[in-house]
């Protein structure tokens, strides 16, 4: 009954497959604010995220399989540890090659979870701290994830908000190339969304996708977003 009853807090943020360049993952350990950001040159990498609230998040990009995602999210909820998550789901129903995969849960909070396939494109990996994942695959420079993360560790001795710092995360990333196949528009699709421990659905779901090849740039775009929502709910 516990578990039913938690599962109908899961934010699901859509089961079709979508392919994904960078991405973020962060916990506030003192807010326990849970925040999922990415974008990429695909039509729209909006599906490659869960949130449970008050527990934890995973990313499947790449080939981003929903399979491996919908079991991930079960071990969230079960407590599993994110090492025990990642290598659930190793299993190779789930083409583990071709997925990317980050966990991180409140209750092991200093132990994210990360995998990156061999047949992932390169430049592609992880980085991880307390709270954090960063990941990435098809990145135009090798230094793209080490630019990302400096970019949290700075919004976080800041002590910025969770949207904010995935948000300039996401701007690192594009800034240090973005997307490989996107040249200088670097993204064609992007989205930012955070939820808290008591919140049925994410308080911020934000997302851009559909931009042509040489169109506008999919990050940018977003954080023309993030402010008009701000000036609306932080009036």
């Amino acid at each position: 009954m516990k578990k039913i009853l938690i599962g109908l807090f899961i934010c699901v943020i859509s089961s079709v497959k979508t392919f994904a360049t960078w991405s973020i993952i962060m916990i506030d350990a003192n807010t326990k604010e849970i925040g999922i950001a990415g974008a990429s040159c695909t039509y729209n990498c909006y599906g490659i995220g869960k949130i449970v609230p008050n527990m934890g998040a995973i990313i499947v990009q790449a080939m981003s399989n929903n399979e491996a995602r919908n079991k991930g999210i079960e071990m969230i909820v079960a407590e599993s540890t994110p090492e025990e998550i990642i290598e659930a789901l190793k299993d190779p129903a789930f083409d583990p090659e071709k997925q990317q995969y980050a966990v991180v849960t409140i209750k092991y909070l200093d132990h994210p979870g990360v995998y990156t396939g061999d047949s992932t494109n390169q430049f592609n990996g992880a980085l991880t701290k307390s709270g954090v994942s960063v990941q990435g695959n098809t990145l135009a420079s090798a230094n793209e994830l080490t630019e990302i993360m400096k970019a949290v560790a700075k919004g976080q001795t800041a002590s910025l908000n969770i949207a904010e710092i995935l948000l300039n995360a996401l701007e690192a990333g594009s800034a240090s190339g973005g997307d490989k196949r996107c040249g200088e528009q670097k993204a064609s699709s992007a989205f930012l969304i955070a939820a808290r421990p008591g919140d049925k659905t994410p308080y911020l779901d934000l997302n851009i996708f559909g931009q042509g090849k040489g169109g506008q740039n999919a990050v940018e775009m977003l954080r023309k977003k993030y402010e008009k929502w701000k000036r609306k709910h932080y009036k």
